[in-house]
């Protein structure tokens, strides 16, 4: 029995490369999660900030006071836009929520009337926008009950006590004040999002196919390393073939499944779920066709730079989770710090995963999806650059 278990503890243990990689795994899942939802630190992690746009034809002291209220909270930066700036930014993705505040604000806050005060915002970013809404309306509400407070008092005093002392009158305003706050109502409306696809299904779609798609290219490109082991690749480099051609021929296959699989995927949230594919089907099809080849590229370089199957099973797995979850694919992005935000871009799934917002979420035309492909091009350009130089490299040292 010693005997069978010291053999296979052999096994585990000799590839040294393979068991360090086995170790990060786990390691580096700890790790990615830990920033993700605010756990790395003895201190707590401050959230990210949110911004919010806000346009002000008021230009009353009552607006501007609202304004620095609103200012002066941690985790809020205001922004000042041009009203229909402002809104083209929410759909194009780049902020969440614009505040309005139209003409009339200071006049209508004393009397209880509607209050020209909208919040327009990116449904898909509802947790973040049910609190900038309850901050909002806090804020009017006690500055709402201030005034009602002050032109109400001042009103049943000079009809029923015209000659109260000026100090008990200030005294009454101030109780009434502390206590003033009213239920206040703004105008909430969503700029994207109300006649697109559901925003939960699009992210799991794109997300969740787009990491599948890079374990499948990973198991491709390990079959190189399979085929070296066996033999099979010393046999075609014997052959007419090119180091180049056998590589290329692997990258063929890999781009031709990654599409097939990406598309089975749309079909069936389309079929199960209603994904309307129909929005704009260019697009579609070219954010699968770059998505395709920038993760087939990825499955060759990985075969291109381990030296045994097992390598490539555990660094494929650690190089797809950890792309995976700083780029979204695990969790929606709004979730995470500042700082992973910023670095989700250097992964295939965040420019993948945004391609495809920007078509079934934003409703947006082609040429919003430009820099999500050349970025996916670039990233191929450079994956296929390194893997056809440590293929070569590699297949000289080995075989």
């Amino acid at each position: 029995m010693w005997k069978l278990a010291s053999k296979d503890l052999y096994l585990f243990f000799y590839d040294k490369k393979a068991l360090a990689l086995t170790l990060l795994l786990p390691i580096g899942l700890i790790t990615l999660f830990a920033f993700a939802f605010g756990g790395a630190g003895g201190e707590k992690n401050e959230p990210s900030p949110i911004t919010l746009q806000f346009t002000d034809e008021d230009q009353s002291p009552a607006s501007k006071a609202l304004l620095a209220s609103l200012d002066s909270i941690p985790g809020i930066r205001l922004e000042e836009v041009a009203d229909q700036v402002g809104t083209n930014q929410i759909k194009k993705g780049a902020r969440i929520a614009q505040l309005y505040i139209g003409n009339g604000f200071d006049k209508e806050l004393g009397t209880g009337g509607a209050l020209p005060v909208a919040l327009r915002y990116d449904q898909s970013r509802e947790m973040e926008v049910s609190i900038l809404r309850s901050l909002i309306i806090g804020r009017i509400g006690k500055m709402q009950g201030s005034r009602q407070a002050d032109t109400g008092v001042d009103r049943i005093i000079a009809q029923s006590f015209p000659n109260m002392p000026a100090a008990m009158v200030d005294t009454i305003k101030r109780q009434m004040q502390a206590t003033g706050a009213t239920e206040t109502h703004i105008s909430m409306s969503s700029v994207v999002g109300e006649e697109q696809s559901n925003w939960g299904l699009i992210q799991a779609v794109a997300g969740t196919a787009i990491m599948m798609l890079l374990f499948s290219v990973s198991a491709i490109g390990a079959s190189i390393i399979e085929e070296k082991e066996q033999g099979v690749l010393k046999r075609l480099l014997q052959s007419p073939l090119s180091p180049t051609s056998i590589l290329s021929g692997k990258l063929l296959s890999a781009g031709i499944i990654a599409v097939f699989q990406l598309v089975i995927m749309f079909l069936f949230a389309w079929l199960a779920f209603g994904l309307d594919l129909t929005i704009n089907p260019i697009g579609t099809v070219l954010m699968i066709l770059f998505t395709a080849v920038t993760c087939a590229s990825f499955g060759v370089l990985l075969a291109s730079i381990v030296s045994s199957k097992r390598q490539a099973d555990s660094l494929g797995t650690i190089l797809v989770l950890s792309m995976s979850g700083i780029g979204g694919s695990m969790i929606p992005l709004y979730i995470m710090p500042a700082f992973m935000q910023d670095i989700a871009v250097v992964s295939v799934n965040y420019w993948s995963i945004q391609g495809f917002y920007d078509i079934y979420w934003r409703g947006l035309g082609l040429t919003a999806l430009w820099d999500n492909l050349l970025v996916l091009l670039g990233f191929s350009v450079v994956l296929l650059t390194l893997a056809f130089y440590f293929f070569r490299k590699n297949i000289l040292k080995f075989d």
